[in-house]
């Protein structure tokens, strides 16, 4: 079996996740790791035991024993990042959403194809085991005609500052979260083609510190008549929620992602530290998910792109999916600008620069 050799590219929560999926998966080798901020790259190498910590990306471009490069960065960053190491030559598996434009997603397929490169769209929500399980029942006929797919995500908000800024997170809530929604909806009902989407959307809590939306709700309707109910929440008190609903003339089918954990309950007066990622707080009593990642799907996810990347295979969510859902978020903005349907195929309003502009610029025009 051929290792793999990956070179890591941010050092945020999702780049710690990457880095415990990766170590999860037998034949990976993480060898070098490069962060805009050094003094936090150099931490992360330190903690995670990376090989090599790389002042420029193009160190790690330049190594010829990297075969895929992860790109784990704010979103404005993935376009240039992934063209760049696609342009070296570098398999790539790139968070969500995959950019900012679809004119830097048609130009990076175009580039990853024509060097017969995989291109992962780090789209969890479609590996984790109970949302899998749900799509096999409705993939073997067990719930009918599947007509309906509802999925909901919501916390209190995100964690970094760059989230609430429009340059650098392309819109708010539908960017951040929205993409998951969307994309477990369409990939559980076979991915058909997208005949409308209706959008709302506000800013309903963090008004205070940015302008981008907060709570989105989507309807998309598809080829064949199925249709999916999307909704994703920065205003959500206490937790989160991620749960999924399928109906179907015969059945129907739910899967609640954070319910029913392991079972698991620990009493530390003082905490403890495993040395690896640990959600929250361990004094006191603590529930741990033992097996977050696994439930949360990385691991195999991961292990996709990399078969793939071994195989030369097109992995359950490659960059076509990532283009998919972001052609659906830009209708979405356009949705809540003009409070109409947008029907497909998608006629781009121009005039913006990240997709959130769209809905940003009609807002202003009625608060005049």
């Amino acid at each position: 079996m051929k290792t793999v050799r990956v070179g890591m590219i941010g050092t945020g929560w999702i780049s710690e996740v990457h880095a415990l999926a990766f170590r999860a998966i037998p034949g990976v080798e993480i060898v070098c790791q490069h962060s805009i901020d050094e003094v936090r790259g150099k931490m992360f190498r330190e903690k995670y035991h990376v090989p090599e910590f790389c002042r420029s990306f193009d160190d790690v471009l330049a190594r010829r024993d990297i075969d895929v490069v992860t790109i784990a960065l704010p979103n404005y960053l993935h376009f240039p990042f992934a063209l760049k190491a696609a342009q070296a030559g570098k398999h790539l598996i790139v968070e969500k959403p995959l950019c900012l434009t679809l004119a830097e997603a048609d130009e990076l397929l175009d580039v990853c194809c024509k060097n017969g490169l995989v291109l992962g769209y780090a789209e969890e929500l479609c590996y984790v085991p109970k949302y899998v399980h749900a799509k096999h029942v409705a993939d073997s006929g067990g719930l009918g005609k599947i007509f309906l797919v509802r999925q909901h995500e919501k916390h209190a908000g995100p964690y970094s500052p760059w989230f609430f800024q429009a340059e650098t997170a392309g819109g708010g809530i539908l960017m951040d979260m929205g993409c998951h929604a969307i994309e477990c909806c369409r990939w559980l009902l076979g991915k058909p083609a997208v005949k409308s989407v209706y959008c709302q959307a506000d800013t309903f809590v963090h008004g205070p510190i940015t302008k981008l939306d907060d709570h989105i709700i989507m309807i998309i309707e598809f080829a064949g008549g199925a249709v999916a109910e999307v909704e994703s929440s920065w205003t959500l008190k206490g937790g989160m929620t991620s749960w999924l609903e399928v109906q179907g003339s015969q059945g129907v089918a739910y899967a609640d992602l954070l319910q029913n954990g392991n079972g698991v309950r620990i009493y530390s007066e003082k905490g403890y530290s495993l040395g690896d990622f640990v959600e929250g707080p361990t004094e006191g009593w603590h529930y741990p998910d033992v097996e977050w990642l696994w439930i949360n799907g990385y691991p195999q996810e991961m292990a996709d792109f990399v078969n793939c990347i071994r195989t030369g295979g097109t992995p359950v969510e490659s960059g076509a999916d990532g283009r998919a859902v972001l052609e659906i978020m830009i209708a979405g903005y356009l949705s809540a600008a003009t409070g109409q349907k947008v029907k497909f195929p998608l006629k781009d309003p121009g005039g913006w620069k990240v997709p959130v502009d769209i809905w940003l610029k009609a807002r202003g025009e009625r608060e005049k």
